[in-house]
Parts: C-alpha cells; structure tokens; sequence
C-alpha cells in the first residue's frame, strides 16, 4: 500500500514539475520577445552583468534590457543564471522599473527600482544521513514569486557604452540578496 502511495505522490510531482518548466520556458519567450519589441523602438540598451548572491552564496551571469520610456523612467528586465551551490541551480526573471537621476550631466546616474521577480531553483538528487542510514532524495524544483527593492549606478564610458553596479533585494519565498557588475551598449 505505502509503496503504490508513493508512486502516486512521485506521479502527481513529475505532472507539477512538467507544469512549472512550461510556465519557466514561456515566460522566459515572454521575456526574449518583449526584448525584440522594444529594441524596434529606440532608446534600448542591453547589458552583460555577473554578481553574487550573498544569501544562499552563489556567483551569477546575467543579461538586462533597458527600455526608456520617458527620461527618467525605464523597464528593465533581466534574466540571471546562478550557478550550482550545493546542488542547486536557480534562474530568476526579473521585470524592474527604474527612476533614473543625472548625478552628473554626461556620465554619472544613480537610480533605484522596484519590480517583480520569479525565482527558479533546481536541487539536484543528494544523499542525506540520517537515524536510519543514508537516504536518497530525488531532484525537485521550485517556482515562486516575489518583489525586487534596490538601487544601481551608472557611469557612461561614451555615448554608447558603460559600466553599471546594482544591488537589489528579493522578497519571496526564498528571501535573498543579489548585487551585480555589468558593462552595457546602447543601441
């Protein structure tokens, strides 16, 4: 009786995880095809980042769009990898505002932003110790929602390129702490 339970249970959470990488892989197009949207219109500019996670302390690579929608106010998203730390993988899409403020008329801005956030995690299979001797565990992934809160800077190296520090907080399921250094090009 337990062991057809189980598989039932196993059954039910390969349909959720099937479920949950349709809902990563879409908005992920989402996110790629608002790209291409948005660089047909001007005022775009892609940026290369990698930065830490200081909470669960992973190194990450990243990509953010840039779309100016007035003169101080941008959407940026941003799609960042984290790379596996004690068998867990993340990928996180983020859709951030930003207000942006000229601290010097050419090169410098400082901005703060807000938005949303999707975090993705992977936990690999692992071996845990426990009374009864070791016990395997199988992958899982999760999905889960949460808000950004941070703040960057801005320094323009010409009219085209620059360099760019972010520091941004997650609320969510999984609390955490990102900062990231980029370069980027206006297009």
């Amino acid at each position: 009786m337990n062991l057809m339970l189980l598989q039932v249970f196993k059954e039910v959470y390969n349909l959720k995880k099937t479920i949950q990488m349709k809902k990563i892989l879409f908005i992920v197009f989402l996110l790629i095809t608002s790209i291409g949207v948005f660089a047909q219109k001007g005022n775009f500019s892609l940026l290369g980042n990698f930065g830490y996670q200081t909470d669960f302390k992973r190194v990450m690579l990243g990509v953010q769009g840039r779309y100016n929608l007035t003169d101080h106010v941008r959407l940026a998203p941003d799609l960042m990898f984290f790379f596996p730390k004690d068998k867990t993988t993340g990928l996180d899409v983020d859709v951030n505002a930003h207000y942006v403020f000229d601290l010097s008329e050419d090169h410098l801005s400082l901005y703060p932003l807000a938005g949303f956030n999707l975090q993705n995690n992977f936990q690999g299979k692992r071996t845990v110790k426990g009374e009864e001797g070791e016990v395997t565990l199988d992958s899982h992934s999760s999905t889960n929602f949460g808000f950004n809160v941070g703040g960057g800077l801005t320094y323009n190296l010409n009219s085209r390129n620059f360099l760019n520090v972010e520091y941004k907080y997650v609320f969510g399921k999984d609390n955490s702490s990102v900062i990231a250094f980029g370069w980027g090009y206006r297009f």
